[in-house]
């Protein structure tokens, strides 16, 4: 088969750009999908400690990973194809963008490697503000971060960035670059092979991002005037008030049950407690090291409604 990804710019010039494209985008969907459910795990088991949905549409997707994706995808590419041949890259199979050599780890893979860190860190901080700026939502929160950046983006993240990149180029990309051609030759076919292109195929990828264009365009739009008139409305106070008054019930409950219990107890319960409070050592060292208040617990609950839906940020909160 024709290796048709060896070169973005070979196959600009053969005309076949806009099936390249197509790819890309297929690539971008399948990224968002994965990243909007790594994104729901993180945040149910380590961050907001519940199930929220952590993106600003409905659907299941995050665009930020789908970019993500592709732009790690694409500038692996260009360094395999623009680089000096005398600067080697790592090609395990010897098969990676059309370098039939085949190398282990070299120093040169330290060049894509750091761009994509710093990629994937300025897409963060662009994503974010174009979110808390235009949409006035806050998608994540870095603001007790050391070193953060209007709590878009911090060095701790950054890290995590690059170690992203060091296991994308090394373990990720020669497998994404194998599912990319096998994509391209399912979907325009493969003249070699004898394969016709699959129309329906490139017809139902056009309907899940004309779904997700809506998704965005309705999200945009109507999201922030929603959430802001229920929050004014009479229903919306009374039912805050309702659940505030639940919760009084409750603590009020648990007070009574805890006073009832013997002395012996107690004291137990209050050991318990104040060592469940105090951070394991390693835990300790990295939160000394990266937060601004070591103390300060994080309380995502102000972020979400009581449907897991982000809240529109107030505009003094922006400024």
């Amino acid at each position: 088969m024709e290796n048709v990804i060896r070169t973005l710019s070979e196959n600009v010039f053969k005309g076949k750009a806009d099936l390249i494209f197509l790819v890309l985008l297929f690539m971008f969907l399948v990224g968002c999908m994965l990243g909007y459910g790594l994104e729901v795990l993180f945040r149910r088991f380590f961050s907001a400690k519940r199930w929220v949905n952590p993106g600003f549409m409905k659907g299941p997707w995050l665009p930020l990973y789908g970019f993500g994706l592709v732009l790690m995808f694409v500038l692996s590419g260009l360094f395999y194809d623009f680089l000096p041949k005398s600067i080697a890259l790592y090609n395990p199979n010897g098969d990676l963008f059309g370098k039939g050599i085949a190398y282990g780890p070299q120093v040169g893979d330290l060049i894509p490697i750091c761009t994509i860190g710093i990629g994937m860190t300025l897409l963060e901080f662009l994503a974010g503000l174009i979110f808390v700026k235009g949409f006035k939502v806050r998608l994540w929160d870095y603001s007790n971060m050391k070193g953060n950046v209007m709590g878009i983006v911090c060095p701790l993240f950054s890290i995590i960035w690059f170690a992203i990149a060091v296991l994308y180029y090394y373990a990720i990309n020669p497998y994404v670059y194998t599912a990319t051609k096998e994509a391209y030759a399912f979907m325009f076919g493969d003249s070699v092979g004898g394969k016709a292109a699959n129309f329906l195929f490139i017809f139902f990828l056009g309907v899940a991002f004309g779904i997700m264009l809506i998704d965005f365009v309705t999200s945009a739009n109507l999201f922030s005037k929603i959430a802001k008139s229920t929050k004014e409305s009479a229903i919306a106070v009374r039912y805050e008030h309702l659940k505030e008054e639940q919760k009084k019930a409750k603590e009020e409950l648990k007070t009574k049950f805890y006073d009832s219990l013997p002395e012996v107890i107690k004291t137990k319960v209050e050991t318990v407690q104040a060592k469940k409070g105090q951070p394991s050592g390693i835990n300790h060292f990295f939160r000394t090291v990266f937060l601004i208040n070591p103390d300060k617990k994080k309380d995502t609950s102000s972020n979400y409604d009581e449907k897991g839906r982000p809240i529109k940020e107030e505009e003094e909160k922006v400024k």
